[in-house]
């Protein structure tokens, strides 16, 4: 369980699950479960970059390796610290921990060779005087092969730990990317529904608390025009000045308001929105077209709310840097999903080299938050064609 925690990355858990079992361990003297969780905490608390602590528990684990003569546990703990050191940069010390690990396993090593040479020389010595010689050189032979042979058995084991060890690793680096991957489009998508939810908000303070206030001082300017006496032309002005003033204001809150979430994309969905939106364009100047197949239902209200985002960052930029007169908008549901195209006839752009300050980025985030893909196509002097892509799975 503390390794499904640890590869989770939640250490907290991990750490919480570990101490748990050192305590048993300690409580039934279990020398070898003791330096298993201690070798465990101290890998936890690396990967958590708490070096101090991955010290204390790593010198405990030793510790008993030590006493208990746990030699092959040792290597594994020593080869760890290694690579602990190395991601702290102390190469001094990760050379130091490979070093000792290198003795440990040739001595292992050593033991092993010289038992058996041990045992094939006392097997010598037992058979016949007679055939001593003869014996003495065929076991030579046999004693040159068993060691070749023990030699490579251990260099293939090597081989086969090493790579299996280099697997693992990997693996293990393959699932932290993925967590990693995995926590950055949470917290991108908390951003967006964050941001859409404060938009809902601000837009209805608005509407309902700023606007009303605009309206209810525009009727009540109104009530008391007629019960005024005004002293002269001067006052007069000044007065219908200020009523023309309440008007722009109230137009300017209502035009906030809807441009941060239009009524048309709450009440009627997507397709109205970016109707509502074209309309308010100069059509003397951009002459939009809005195309639309296979989109007769609702989409879910995250889905139309960042696709309408999307949609009229497109159509600003088209406004703001492209200098076109013509622009086709094309949204098209599939079974594959949803098609957008966004193409206009202005001046174009390189796409290799145009800076992210026009949208670009947040307009990738955007679509990224939709599993969804996004390409332009554009070069200058010839217009630019934007295409997304969002799979009808993501979609509902």
């Amino acid at each position: 369980m503390a390794d499904l925690y640890r590869a989770q990355l939640k250490y907290d858990k991990a750490i919480q699950t570990l101490n748990q079992c050192l305590q048993y361990d300690k409580a039934n003297m279990d020398k070898y479960g003791m330096y298993m969780s201690y070798f465990q905490l101290a890998r936890v608390y690396s990967e958590k970059k708490d070096y101090r602590k991955w010290k204390i528990y790593a010198d405990s684990a030793n510790n008993i390796a030590l006493q208990e003569q746990l030699q092959r546990e040792r290597i594994d703990l020593l080869s760890w610290s290694a690579t602990v050191a190395e991601w702290q940069g102390d190469i001094k010390s990760a050379f130091s921990y490979y070093r000792q690990a290198r003795a440990i396993n040739d001595s292992l090593l050593t033991e092993t060779t010289a038992k058996q040479v041990s045992e094939l020389q006392t097997k010598y010595e037992t058979e016949k005087k007679e055939q001593q010689i003869v014996l003495q050189q065929s076991e030579l032979k046999s004693k040159n092969y068993v060691i070749a042979g023990i030699s490579g058995v251990l260099l293939l084991g090597g081989l086969l730990s090493y790579s299996y060890y280099r697997r693992y690793r990997l693996v293990q680096q393959t699932k932290l990317q993925q967590a990693v991957l995995q926590q950055q489009e949470l917290a991108t998508q908390a951003v967006l529904e964050a941001e859409e939810k404060e938009r809902q908000r601000i837009a209805g303070d608005l509407h309902d608390g700023v606007g009303q206030l605009m309206s209810a001082a525009r009727m009540n300017l109104s009530l008391i025009e007629n019960e005024l006496n005004f002293e002269d032309d001067n006052q007069k002005a000044a007065f219908d000045k200020a009523l023309v003033l309440v008007d722009d204001s109230c137009r300017e809150v209502r035009a906030v308001s809807h441009n941060i979430m239009p009524n048309a994309l709450l009440k009627a969905g997507l397709i109205s929105a970016i109707r509502e939106f074209i309309q308010k364009i100069d059509q003397r100047a951009l002459e939009v077209t809005l195309y639309t197949d296979g989109i007769n239902e609702r989409l879910p209200s995250n889905v139309e709310s960042v696709l309408y985002r999307v949609i009229q960052e497109c159509v600003n930029n088209v406004i703001k840097h492209s200098h076109a007169n013509k622009l086709d908008i094309t949204l098209i549901k599939d079974e594959e999903g949803i098609s957008i195209t966004v193409e206009d006839n202005g001046k174009g752009f390189d796409t290799r080299t145009s800076p992210e300050g026009i949208g670009l980025k947040n307009i990738q985030t955007r679509i990224h938050y939709l599993k969804g893909s996004i390409e332009w196509d554009s070069a200058p002097g010839k217009g630019t064609v934007v295409t997304i892509q969002v799979p009808l799975t993501d979609v509902g």
